[in-house]
């Protein structure tokens, strides 16, 4: 599941999760949530090819 970070006060699976805090959620539970949690983008795994000579 991706990780957001809430943007307000959220209770989720019975725990409180601050301003700030992280937190995994399904794309529904995301989007029902709307601007009340951000999605935490991660860097590309990917190699960056390298120079051919």
């Amino acid at each position: 599941m991706p990780k957001y970070t809430a943007n307000a006060y959220l209770v989720h699976n019975g725990a409180i999760v601050q301003t700030g805090g992280e937190v995994e959620l399904t794309e529904e539970q995301a989007e029902r949530l709307g601007d009340k949690v951000t999605i935490i983008e991660k860097p590309s795994t990917r190699k960056k090819s390298e120079p051919q000579e």
